[in-house]
């Protein structure tokens, strides 16, 4: 339930990145942006995500996870609405800096939350629901944003309507949302003893003993800002996060554009082909995650190794192709969208397993932030790749060679992580995780 809940309300808080992308033509057409002021939006927007996620980590950790994506839900909205009133270059890009300080808050706390609801048997699992957020969201709003703005002939009626919509995840974070499994009302013994299964097989806790566990499982399991960093693997997580914020973001600016300016697409039918992207990377997600769980018993690393492996030959076959084959461009989108959602569930709920879910917000914070901080320039960076013959006609090659050299620097991160699989257990019961 409360895997579900975190999904649906993050999918409408993600609707507004969606919309801002699949309707950049719309919009720049409109106010007078160039290919140059998009990439400078996506730029202000990641620089100041990035330390967001930080400081929403430590507020996560220090004042809980409900209180935060109640603040986050609100200022989405606001932000959302205010998309629609914009008229100028200015007021747009000072909109998208506001909306990167502001909406940065929505991540960290549900990830946190599902980190101490789940163990480290269904960890993977658990985030890439989570992730299916920003996988599955952009799949079929890529096609409501677009057809929307067709049908109401302005872009600015869907921001208007979407914003409004914060009302519905703000309702179920009030009502069906609890920072720790043990302030469920109607938690049972069970819950509760799966919820801490690892704790209590590390002998951090005793089973039955839940009231305190936060405070017992702190005093043995205390992390310094500066100890996050002596652990190999966290450091690898840094930059394996780098790489897929890069991806992601250039997959959400650049696939809209790139159909629009460099096939011809209109508004309609591009939506469509950018959800090619997203749909096949919801169903790589979940095989991913399945198996990181399951069949490699919490090695993350293997995964997360197919994930860059596999990607980078399609984006470089993306970036070859000079001519609308629908063929050549469906292969292309789908593999990107299929082998490029691969890592989520199994990088996101390392953090937890390398050092415990009581620390994760001020953990995972650090590396989200990093991840949008290098994002943001590689936002700038391929727009400055991107070139303008004599006819004015758009070449994307380079920017998308750019994101294949980001992903060979992935594999080589994700080489250095370190984890070890659950030992099954002979009563069929999953021991406690390894060191990583």
């Amino acid at each position: 339930m409360i895997a579900i809940v975190l999904f649906a309300a993050y999918s409408i808080q993600y609707l507004d990145r969606v919309k801002s992308s699949v309707l950049s033509p719309a919009i720049a057409h409109d106010i007078g942006l160039s290919t140059a002021d998009i990439g400078t939006g996506a730029f202000l927007m990641l620089l100041f995500y990035g330390p967001s996620q930080y400081i929403s980590g430590l507020l996560t950790d220090r004042f809980g996870a409900k209180r935060v994506l109640i603040f986050s839900v609100v200022a989405w909205s606001v932000m959302t609405m205010f998309m629609g009133l914009i008229q100028t270059r200015e007021e747009y890009l000072w909109r998208m800096a506001l909306f990167g300080v502001l909406v940065g808050t929505e991540y960290v706390p549900s990830a946190r939350i599902l980190m101490r609801w789940f163990n480290k048997e269904g960890r993977a699992r658990a985030q890439t629901v989570l992730a299916w957020a920003w996988i599955l969201t952009p799949a079929w709003a890529s096609v409501l944003a677009t057809q929307f703005a067709a049908h109401a002939n302005s872009w600015r009626v869907v921001f208007f309507v979407t914003g409004a919509l914060g009302v519905i995840p703000l309702a179920m974070i009030l009502l069906m949302v609890f920072d720790r499994p043990e302030q469920y009302p109607r938690a049972t013994e069970e819950d509760l003893e799966y919820a801490y299964r690892d704790e209590i097989a590390a002998g951090t806790l005793t089973k039955g003993q839940y009231a305190t566990a936060q405070q017992t499982i702190l005093k043995s399991s205390a992390v310094s800002f500066f100890d996050l960093f002596r652990n190999r693997t966290y450091v690898a997580v840094i930059f394996v996060d780098i790489v897929m914020q890069i991806t992601l973001y250039g997959a959400l600016t650049w696939i809209p554009l790139y159909l629009s300016d460099a096939f011809g697409f209109k508004l309609q039918t591009m939506g469509w082909w950018s959800g090619l992207y997203f749909a096949a990377g919801a169903v790589g997600s979940f095989i991913s995650s399945y198996m990181s769980d399951k069949v490699f018993r919490g090695n993350r690393k293997i995964m997360i190794l197919v994930c860059f492996i596999g990607l980078a030959p399609f984006v470089v076959l993306l970036g070859s192709l000079q001519h609308a084959d629908h063929m050549l461009l469906a292969i292309a989108l789908c593999g990107m969208g299929f082998f490029g959602n691969m890592a989520w569930g199994p990088f996101l709920a390392l953090p937890a397993e390398i050092f415990s879910p009581e620390v994760y917000g001020k953990a995972m914070g650090f590396v989200n932030g990093a991840g949008y901080f290098f994002a943001a320039f590689s936002a700038k960076i391929f727009a400055a790749l991107v070139t303008v013959d004599a006819l004015g006609r758009k070449d994307y090659t380079n920017g998308w060679y750019f994101i294949a050299i980001c992903v060979a620097a992935g594999i080589f991160a994700a080489s250095w992580i370190k984890t070890t699989p659950r030992k099954a257990d002979p009563h069929g019961a999953q021991s406690a995780p390894l060191g990583s």
